[in-house]
């Protein structure tokens, strides 16, 4: 299966998707690093209760995005893109009182999950939107442009995010409040609707789509277990960075930062690799094997360079899969169904994310006498998920040769 190289022939509202995502990843990427270090260091909450709430939002993302993704199947993309940023912006900016003037637990989570369900309403109308305005072979290349900017604004936010939460974690909320205007401008004037309306079939609300489409069934099940496994890259390790190994704020900005600095160094060769042979299943499958290789690392060492080395490693897997998501999703979803198969498969990999946050961080901190125990476990789970991908690419390729015979506008 051969993809499309390159930008130029895309449409231009891709690119302004992008600058949206740039824009959100700059100001919003530091609340989710540093919010589970609130929760322990200002609020004083147990590493098992942190991953109950960020693993329950996980969830509750993945409801609303099911919904959401139908929702914009019926009525189009461009409410949710312009309408979501307002409420957001007022979360964010209450999230901002509650930590600058340490107000009740209850009054910085009730804001978060606003911007959790909101953040969810968005997601599924950005992402149908790309393949909306994509052929099939142009939509790696469309999905790694919006990925590009999203990891360019993922690279400035932690390191801005961690000398503003060094003088006060409150700072990295009215941030976000404030560039989240700046992306509903962004999306209002220059991402007109992407979408034609289309009578829709209702059955996909009993998951008759799994029954119908093994293959995207089956590809569901394997991301259940990637879900679990990759969480540990997130809250876990921040955690892990700050609350075991004692490392600084400032540092662990540095750790993120070096994601998405190495997203937009290598993202290009990967996409060009990509592109020139195999499928996209089959690299996704590679890309976890980077993953599994970069748990190894915090195995075996935790001093600052080997945290970077990990971090390294993570984005060359995230360069090889992350793309390949939505493509996949995208390719095997009929015409009028993207958004309902993108929200279906957030959905039930959810649960994976769930209690991955959960049992992550339990464990984490069960084993913090012998973290090589937890970082190895989850190393040798996430190559099993790896191998999957791998050996279900030529059945990927069956299933859209199949339903298309050859790659067309979808």
């Amino acid at each position: 299966m051969v993809y499309s190289y390159g930008f130029r022939s895309l449409d231009r509202r891709v690119l302004y998707l992008g600058l949206s995502r740039f824009i959100r990843a700059l100001g919003r990427v530091s609340a989710f690093i540093f919010l589970p270090l609130i929760f322990i260091s200002i609020y004083h909450i147990s590493f098992l209760l942190t991953g109950l709430i960020l693993g329950s939002s996980a969830v509750i993302m993945a409801i609303v995005q099911y919904y959401a993704g139908k929702w914009t199947d019926r009525i189009g993309r461009r409410s949710f893109l312009i309408i979501i940023p307002i409420p957001a912006s007022i979360f964010y900016f209450l999230m901002f009182i509650a930590v600058f003037y340490h107000l009740q637990f209850i009054y910085l989570i009730l804001p978060w999950y606003g911007t959790i369900i909101l953040n969810s309403l968005q997601y599924p109308a950005i992402e149908a939107a790309v393949a909306d305005i994509t052929s099939v072979s142009e939509r790696l290349s469309g999905y790694t442009l919006i990925r590009i900017l999203a990891n360019l604004g993922a690279a400035i936010g932690p390191l801005i995010g961690g000398i503003l939460s060094s003088i006060n974690f409150s700072y990295i909320f009215i941030l976000a409040s404030v560039l989240t205007i700046a992306e509903l401008f962004m999306l209002y004037f220059n991402v007109k609707e992407t979408y034609t309306i289309r009578n829709i079939n209702k059955e996909e609300i009993k998951f008759k789509i799994f029954k119908s489409d093994r293959f995207f069934f089956l590809f569901t099940i394997v991301g259940v277990v990637l879900g679990f496994t990759l969480r540990q890259n997130g809250p876990t390790l921040t955690v892990y960075a700050f609350d075991l190994k004692a490392l600084p704020l400032i540092d662990i900005g540095l750790i993120y930062s070096v994601n998405g600095l190495a997203v937009i160094a290598l993202q290009m060769p990967i996409l060009r690799l990509m592109s020139s042979r195999m499928n996209a299943v089959f690299w996704r499958g590679i890309g976890t094997v980077y993953y599994a290789a970069g748990f190894m690392v915090l195995a075996f060492n935790s001093a600052f360079a080997y945290f970077l080395i990990a971090m390294l490693i993570f984005t060359i897997g995230e360069d090889f899969m992350a793309p390949t998501t939505q493509t996949i999703i995208t390719t095997l979803a009929p015409a009028d169904k993207k958004g309902t198969y993108i929200g279906s498969y957030n959905l039930l990999t959810s649960f994976g994310r769930f209690f991955g946050t959960i049992f992550g961080l339990y464990f984490l901190y069960l084993l913090r006498g012998s973290t090589i125990t937890f970082w190895t476990v989850i190393a040798v789970a996430t190559l099993a998920t790896a191998m999957a991908y791998v050996f279900m690419g030529n059945s990927f390729v069956r299933r859209v040769s199949r339903s298309s015979g050859v790659l067309n506008k979808a």
